[in-house]
């Protein structure tokens, strides 16, 4: 019997402990009242189970435990087996009260019930408790939500690393560049930034053979070409460019593989893209020249080179 008591005293001291984080307890129910229990018995601790409703409310994923206790009193004799029934009728009538008059909802209540052999009206009680575990995540979570921009650093760095990716592009594009042996057709690919810098590869190569003597021969050549340039475009609204890069062409021998003609050097010029999949680009070109049978390459100043270009573009749109 002492260990029992002592268990109980216990339970009950553990109870009020726990009372500080929110909680209310609800004592001296009357011998054998049990979920039949008046809404008066309640009056003195209305203001309490306010204060829990309003954190059930603020705090919709918080819980609260409802116990009903019994004691070991026999309020009808050879009758007390029915004090555990008593326990659990006291937590509902509680559980009723919280959900009918303070509109908890009935989805945040647990219940529960406690009962002892031990006599005292303090063993007859109806308590609820809030479980703090799940309002401190809210709060949390919350505070999370709040945090002031110097907690966002990183998922700031993460949005300008994104926007340097869209800021890159690519292009594809084929078309007709001139040379001083003649029209070459071409094939284009090069990366952009923000659609204002651009980086471009381009070669070429003919499909047809032309016509070329040497020492009285007539070698069947075909032309071919290779290069590379950077192109600017200083005004966004203004679709002109500037050009600068390197160009090498080539007229070569069918038969020995070796070419007859050799354009290389430099380029300086303007691009304009009337269009978004078309440009022109107009050239200075002040290359040296090499032929077959000549010992060495010649300057040849004054050349100017014209290509047409259809585009096709990814990306680059910042």
């Amino acid at each position: 019997m002492k260990k029992l008591t002592f268990t109980v005293v216990g339970y009950l001291i553990l109870l009020a402990s726990i009372a500080s984080s929110q909680e209310v307890i609800i004592t001296d129910f009357p011998i054998g009242v049990g979920s039949n229990a008046n809404k008066e018995f309640f009056a003195p601790y209305l203001d309490e189970l306010q204060a829990i409703t309003d954190t059930l409310q603020k705090y919709p994923l918080a819980r609260a435990i409802v116990t009903g206790g019994a004691d070991g009193e026999k309020y009808k004799q050879n009758n007390d087996a029915k004090n555990p029934g008593l326990a659990l009728g006291r937590a509902h009538v509680l559980r009723n009260l919280l959900i009918d008059e303070f509109n908890v909802d009935s989805s945040q209540i647990i219940i529960q019930s406690a009962d002892t052999k031990v006599k005292g009206a303090n063993y007859r009680f109806a308590g609820v408790r809030i479980i703090n575990e799940l309002s401190i995540l809210n709060r949390r979570l919350e505070a999370l939500e709040n945090r002031p921009p110097v907690e966002k650093h990183f998922t700031e760095v993460k949005e300008i690393t994104s926007e340097f990716k869209e800021s890159l592009g690519l292009q594809f594009g084929v078309g007709l560049y001139t040379s001083p042996f003649g029209g070459i057709p071409i094939v284009a690919g090069g990366i952009s930034w923000k659609s204002i810098l651009y980086a471009e590869g381009f070669a070429g190569h003919t499909f047809w053979n032309s016509s070329f003597e040497f020492e009285g021969v007539d070698l069947d050549t075909r032309r071919r070409m290779i290069g590379g340039q950077i192109i600017y475009y200083p005004y966004g609204h203004i679709p002109v460019g500037i050009v600068g890069g390197w160009i090498r062409i080539e007229e070569i021998s069918q038969e020995y593989y070796k070419y007859a003609k050799l354009s290389e050097g430099p380029l300086f010029g303007l691009r304009a893209s009337p269009y978004d999949y078309i440009s022109v680009t107009g050239a200075y070109n002040p290359a040296k020249h090499l032929i077959a049978g000549d010992s060495k390459s010649k300057s040849k100043n004054g050349q100017f080179l014209f290509t047409i270009t259809i585009h096709i573009g990814f990306g680059g749109e910042k």
